[in-house]
This record gives C-alpha cells, structure tokens and sequence, in this order.
C-alpha cells in the first residue's frame, strides 16, 4: 500500500521553505575592504575573500554575516622601542551594521544553508593559520568550502569538497568581466549600485548583474 501523500499546502510550504533558505556566497571584495589591514597579495590578485551566509536578495545591506581571516597590526614595546607585530584574526561582521562588509565586488552562491548554526561553529573551529607560508584570505576560504561540504546536515550543495578549484575560477572571472564593464564606477549601467552582482554557480548563470 503506498504511503499517504502530503497536502498539497504542506507540500508547497516544503518547496516555499526549500527556495528561500540562505545561501552560501563566496564574495570578492577589494584589497582593503576591511577594518583590519590586508597585508598579503600572494595568491589573491588584488581581491580579498570571505564566505558571507545571507538570503537571495542582493542588497548589499540586507541581514547575513560575513565570515573571513584578516592580517591586524598591533604596537608592542620591545626594549624600549615601538614593534609592529602581525597577526591573523578571524572575524564574524553583521552585514548590515558594518560598512565594509557591504562593499563586495562579486558573490558566487555555492549552496543552500540548512543549519546557519552548523555552519557557524564548523567555521569557528577552523585553524586562523595553515603553514606559516600560504596563510592568506584565500587559503582559509578554500580550507571553509572544504570542510562545509564534507559534513552534513549544514549544507544543501550540488558541489563537494573537489570542486573548489572550478569555483574559484569561476569567481575570478566573474569579477574580471564585471571590472570590464565598469561595473563600479558607471552608475548609468544596467544595475542597481546598491546591490551586488551574484552568479549562481549550480544554475551556470548570473541571477543579479
């Protein structure tokens, strides 16, 4: 005997539910685009990456956080004298009450987000440091993307932990053809300045020019 079937209002709540469950970005923003100072280059060409969990909606003010690593200088006296010392920190910045959290170039939705929670606290535990060598804004994005898709109940994803390199390539030239449209600096363009350009990778297009 078959299993009694859902109401159909059940069944459309489900579905209602399914499409409007934050995402999982993976955002570009300038060098810079923090209160922390970005010191080092290698590898991100100029951009400084972060994962942001926020809804569909691209106004660059709309609720979500930003989770990402940065490099902080700090003053310490050493022998009577002023040293500038390094270090990585690991920051959670609410979207629409920090301003440089708001000044993203691109976004790439990467998955959907069953348990924001989860995802908080597998980010949390990651390590601010890899190697002493390739600690960089990047490394810790590719090092979050991996660990997110390897566990479940987090996440809803047509990805895996492998397919990280193809969305990093997607997300560089996403944002090249966006600088070749000018698309910062022309306000008379075919968008809204105040929302960000998304690509939604598992669909293979832009949802937000």
């Amino acid at each position: 005997m078959p299993p009694p079937k859902r109401p159909g209002y059940l069944r459309s709540l489900s579905s209602y539910t399914q499409r409007n469950k934050p995402r999982l970005y993976v955002a570009l923003y300038p060098r810079g685009g923090s209160e922390s100072s970005f010191t080092r280059t290698s590898d991100c060409e100029s951009y400084h990456w972060a994962l942001i969990v926020g809804p569909q909606t691209a106004s660059r003010s709309d609720a979500g956080t930003r989770y990402h690593i940065a490099h902080s200088s700090t003053l310490s006296f050493a022998d009577s004298r002023r040293v500038s010392v390094q270090s990585l920190v690991y920051e959670e910045n609410d979207l629409p009450t920090t301003p440089s959290a708001q000044t993203m170039l691109v976004r790439i939705a990467v998955a959907k987000v069953i348990n924001a929670d989860y995802v908080r606290d597998i980010l949390r535990s990651l390590p601010v440091a890899v190697d002493g060598v390739n600690d960089t804004c990047l490394a810790w994005v590719q090092n979050a993307f991996t660990e997110l898709h390897s566990k479940h109940g987090c996440l809803k994803s047509y990805l895996c932990e492998e397919d990280w390199k193809e969305v990093e390539m997607v997300a560089r030239e996403y944002c090249k053809r966006k600088r070749e449209q000018r698309r910062w600096t022309d306000a008379d363009g075919p968008w809204d300045m105040g929302n960000v350009s998304t690509y939604t990778f598992w669909q293979n297009r832009e949802t937000m020019p």
